[in-house]
Order: C-alpha cells, then sequence, then structure tokens
C-alpha cells in the first residue's frame, strides 16, 4: 500500500482516524482531531472503501420518519461537548526512565531526567501538542522545582499543578499556545 499526502488513514492498533499531512520514508505525520501526530506507515492503514458504502446508502430510498429520525440525530450530536483531546505525559520518575541508574549520583538523575523533559517539551512544542502533563512525583520537590525554573524561561506556554484527581500533587500540566 502505497500513502500519500491527503490519504485518509486508520490505525491499525488503536481507535483512530486522520490525514496524512507529511511523509518522509516510512515516517508519517498524521492529523487526528486537529493535532498532527507521528506515526511509522506500517501502523497506518490506508482508508479506501468508504466512499463506496457512502454510494451505496445515497442509492437507498429512506422513508419520511428515517429521514426526521437522522435529522434529530446530527442536531443531538452538535449538541455534545466537544471530546477532549489527548493528553500526552512524561512520567520523569527515573524507575520508568532507566532500567540502572543505581550507581547514578542524585544529580546525575537530576541532569538526566531534565534533560528527558527538556526534549518532551520541545517535541511537544513542535508537533502543536495543546496540553502535556509532566508527571515528577511529590518527594522533597527538587524536581519540580526545576522544572517550573526551566518553563519560566519558555514563551507561549503557561503551566500550573496538573487535576488532583488524576495526578495527586506530583504533576504539572502545561498548556501550550499557538
Amino acid at each position: 500500500m502505497e500513502l500519500k499526502v491527503g490519504d485518509t488513514v486508520r490505525l491499525i492498533d488503536d481507535q483512530g482516524q486522520g490525514i496524512v499531512c507529511s511523509l518522509s520514508g516510512n515516517e508519517a505525520m498524521v492529523e487526528i482531531d486537529g493535532m498532527e501526530l507521528p506515526f511509522t506507515t506500517n501502523q497506518l492503514v490506508k482508508v479506501e472503501h468508504d466512499d463506496l458504502i457512502a454510494d451505496l446508502e445515497d442509492h437507498v430510498e429512506l422513508s419520511a420518519k428515517d429521514k426526521l429520525h437522522r435529522v434529530h440525530g446530527r442536531d443531538k450530536l452538535r449538541e455534545l461537548e466537544p471530546v477532549s483531546q489527548a493528553v500526552y505525559e512524561l512520567d520523569l520518575h527515573i524507575h520508568e526512565l532507566l532500567d540502572h541508574y543505581a550507581n547514578m549520583s542524585n544529580g546525575e538523575i537530576l541532569q538526566y531526567q531534565m534533560g528527558r523533559c527538556r526534549s518532551f517539551v520541545r517535541e511537544a512544542m513542535d508537533k502543536r501538542f495543546g496540553k502535556i502533563v509532566l508527571i515528577h512525583g511529590v518527594g522533597e520537590g527538587v524536581l519540580k522545582h526545576e522544572i517550573h525554573k526551566y518553563l519560566d524561561q519558555l514563551t507561549h506556554i503557561e503551566y500550573h499543578d496538573a487535576p488532583y484527581r488524576t495526578y495527586g500533587y506530583g504533576a504539572t500540566e502545561v498548556i501550550i499556545h499557538r
């Protein structure tokens, strides 16, 4: 299957459908719900036959009652709250980032965590994510302080404690403005 920019694709291992925005080798950027996300082409399947199904539906005669049901159904869909966008998270607990860290000093661990944090935030900004969550844990607050110090240097973002119900006190939610 050969993909090209503009093709409609579905995710193979997950729910979701979008439009191919760009291709580079076996990498594809796909716009799903207004966000461009990276995938390898083997994670995608091209939607080729949906128009055939739509054509068949157009040829079926509907009763007045069925047409009325469709109109009411569309009206109800318009009234629904929009689905919130996915939230992308990075868990910065060292045991989530590295398998072997016993020989690292606290300073080396913090340096590694901040490197991963900076990379994640830059990637999120480049890919125009609307919101990300940095999970830092509670602890003594050293990592949280360093994350906030880094975020203070950036423009077009705001941050605050992530929702307590989901993350407790150990996470920061970052809103990226476009």
